[in-house]
């Protein structure tokens, strides 16, 4: 499978220096498919194609607004990293410019190398920045998980005929926080029998499913459905303490060939414990294909050891 460039979007008010941009950019491997030359087009362009990155300079002449107002108005609609360029250094627009938050400033004039360097440090630096922004939500999510675990865990002993309402209730809680945090199409709890199955199979133990994914061909499993595969491998990875996460293509038949039947293209898998023994497995789901970044999964680790804590 290719690679996929970023996607760059010049606003750039001389046609011919935009063009030349755009050659150059092509060049270096950049997929730039439009360019802007004022502000109205900036907004219009940007919205069409969902650029990776924005090269905005500030200087837009016969425009409404100029390339930092077109960059903050661009920024109340999406998320996305700008480069500014301008032949101006002044404090003033400096000053101007910082307010934007932005991933670089390059002065005109600038050679290829300086460019190249400016685009792969603001697009390295906007991927770091996701990943704490992503790292953050998670973290909030769970610390929703451990307040709800805190303030219930004691208010109904087991023996009470509500208590496993309340532990379901519990659950399903904290999965829906953190299934809309990591935004998965679902979260599954699976328990391992081995008591009824032998060596194979695990059952949907609690299942939150994405209600946005209801009626769209999303993922299709249900509580109580028997996951029907030789467990030695996940027993022995899980049981170890190791994760399992990508593509389901990745897995051995019995497990893709489930999942693909479900709609799930790609997986993350974190083991669950109860009394120090590998009791079953929580994964987190989605319709499309994608990477599951490292901070994710530590922030998902956390999840599991509560959910696991809730299971004692």
């Amino acid at each position: 499978m290719s690679e996929v460039m970023p996607k760059i979007l010049i606003v750039e008010d001389e046609l011919i220096v935009a063009e030349n941009l755009r050659l150059v950019l092509g060049g270096m491997g950049y997929d730039v498919p439009v360019t802007a030359g004022s502000s109205g087009e900036a907004l219009e362009r940007a919205v069409e194609i969902r650029p990776d990155l924005i090269l905005m300079d500030i200087v837009l002449e016969g425009s409404p607004m100029d390339g930092v107002e077109t960059a903050k108005k661009i920024g109340q609609c999406m998320d996305v990293p700008v480069i500014f360029v301008t032949a101006y250094s002044d404090k003033k627009t400096l000053s101007r410019v910082k307010g934007t938050g932005p991933y670089a400033y390059i002065l005109k004039p600038f050679n290829e190398r300086e460019l190249s360097f400016a685009i792969e440090l603001a697009l390295h630096r906007y991927r770091l920045d996701q990943e704490i922004k992503k790292r953050d939500t998670l973290l909030m999510a769970i610390s929703f998980a451990i307040e709800w675990f805190l303030r219930r865990h004691a208010t109904i002993p087991a023996s009470d005929p509500r208590y496993e309402k309340n532990l379901e209730t519990g659950i399903m809680e904290i999965l829906e926080h953190i299934g809309f945090a990591v935004h998965a199409t679902s979260v599954c709890i699976f328990r391992m029998n081995p008591g009824r199955e032998g060596r194979d199979g695990a059952t949907v133990q609690y299942l939150w499913v994405d209600p946005g994914t209801a009626g769209t061909g999303g993922v299709s499993l249900k509580n109580t459905e028997s996951l029907m595969f030789t467990t030695l491998l996940w027993s022995s990875l899980l049981g170890s303490g190791n994760s399992i996460a990508g593509d389901v293509k990745k897995l051995p038949d019995g497990e893709r060939r489930f999942f693909e039947a479900r709609g799930i293209n790609s997986i993350a898998v974190l083991p669950l414990f109860k009394n120090d023994s590998l009791w079953g497995f929580v994964g987190f789901s989605d319709t499309v294909h994608r990477e599951w970044a490292d901070s994710e999964m530590e922030a998902l680790q956390i999840a599991g050891n509560l959910i696991g804590a809730v299971l004692e």
